[in-house]
């Protein structure tokens, strides 16, 4: 019989539990897979412009405002191209559970859609949200959560002078994955009572080349000003701001490590119950000559089964979580991230790699253990 039809039938004689390691071991291969993965896309860009584009936002905070006067200064820096004050406050459609809340955001119209190229909004539908200065453009996330469409009159309960936001909609973008409601920097302005300041400017590059330009003769230009400024790219705003969930990449690690370890657990084991039943075989094949390793390779070549087989279904398993994990969010304010969750090469590789390390990890101390024992050990323990 040959090395490989050795351990395969070792494996067949104990299908339940052959079936059940291998299982807990693609499962949780998938689980790594997957929180490598959304790792990696918390680190990607969610569109092709945000390179292009940068926030300045106050230094202590975001939530803090910054004059309108900055303005003038953020455009006559080399390298600009276009720059929108913009502002936020949350608002409630009906009542205040957190399912009708609305992401309420503002902008002076035409030169916020040439900030926000990926916008895509039909031209006849922005003419018209342009021209209506109390009007209101949405993204399609939230026009589908709320059932809104173009013309309906919408009101919206918010912490402004009254009480409430009036608006109509005249216009919903073709971006799929946006989900704000954004009204006329004056109307905002208006109802909120604060037009000497904005949360954020929100700033455009002539090229990608000269974002890191931009943002640096920012943070020197603006740092000893009344309200010192940061400046810095979209894509680092955003992580900053999923930061203010907690550091979501050490959570991430901390699960990965715990499936790790648990399944280094559960194989090894099983490896070891394996050993135990191989000891009258291990002692015969000594007696016929064969040498330690050949026997620790044996337990070993059951492991990388194990390995293998982790490998091979826990990647379908990392693209079902993938696929769920997407459609999820798909449905959420973070619409983004569901595209960028595609397993790709670097992380089937590290299913893979990590698959074949764990289990001949797993398998190392029974395989050592049954290599080392004496032959006279061995049948003692097994008779």
């Amino acid at each position: 019989m040959t090395f490989a039809g050795y351990v395969v039938r070792h494996l067949r004689a104990r299908p339940l539990r052959a079936t059940l390691t291998a299982g807990a071991f693609a499962f949780s291969i998938g689980l790594l897979g997957f929180l490598m993965l959304l790792s990696s896309a918390l680190r990607k860009e969610w569109s092709p412009h945000m390179a292009q584009r940068m926030i300045v936002t106050a230094k202590s905070s975001f939530f803090d405002k910054l004059p309108m006067s900055y303005m003038a200064k953020i455009e006559a820096t080399p390298g600009v191209d276009t720059v929108v004050p913009f502002d936020f406050i949350v608002g409630f459609h009906r009542d205040a559970r957190p399912e009708n809340q609305v992401p309420i955001q503002s902008a002076p119209p035409e030169p916020m859609l040439r900030v926000y190229r990926e916008a895509a909004v039909p031209a006849e539908q922005a003419k018209a949200w342009i021209d209506d200065p109390t009007g209101a453009l949405v993204g399609p996330l939230l026009a589908e959560k709320l059932g809104w469409k173009v013309g309906d009159r919408i009101v919206l309960k918010a912490q402004v002078p009254g009480g409430v936001v009036e608006t109509r909609i005249r216009a919903v973008m073709g971006y799929r994955l946006d989900a704000g409601l954004y009204l006329h920097r004056r109307y905002f302005s208006q109802l909120t009572a604060d037009e000497g300041r904005t949360n954020m400017f929100w700033v455009l590059a002539k090229s990608r080349g000269d974002v890191d330009r931009v943002t640096a003769a920012l943070s020197r230009a603006l740092e000893n000003a009344p309200v010192p400024v940061l400046a810095m790219t979209e894509r680092q705003w955003q992580l900053q701001f999923l930061e203010m969930l907690g550091n979501v990449n050490a959570l991430l690690g901390s699960v990965g490590v715990a499936t790790g370890f648990a399944l280094l657990l559960i194989t090894a084991n099983s490896l070891a119950m394996s050993a135990r039943e191989r000891r009258n075989e291990s002692a015969v094949l000594r007696v016929l000559g064969f040498p330690r390793k050949a026997i620790a390779g044996l337990l070993l070549g059951e492991a990388l089964v194990y390995g293998l087989a982790g490998a091979l279904f826990g990647s379908s398993v990392m693209w079902a979580f993938a696929r769920a994990i997407g459609a999820a969010l798909d449905k959420t304010q973070y619409a983004g991230m569901g595209q960028l969750l595609v397993p790709d090469a670097p992380a089937l590789l590290f299913a893979v790699v990590v698959s074949l390390l764990l289990a001949l990890l797993a398998g190392l101390a029974p395989a050592l253990n049954l290599a080392r024992r004496p032959v006279v050990e061995l049948l003692r323990e097994a008779g």
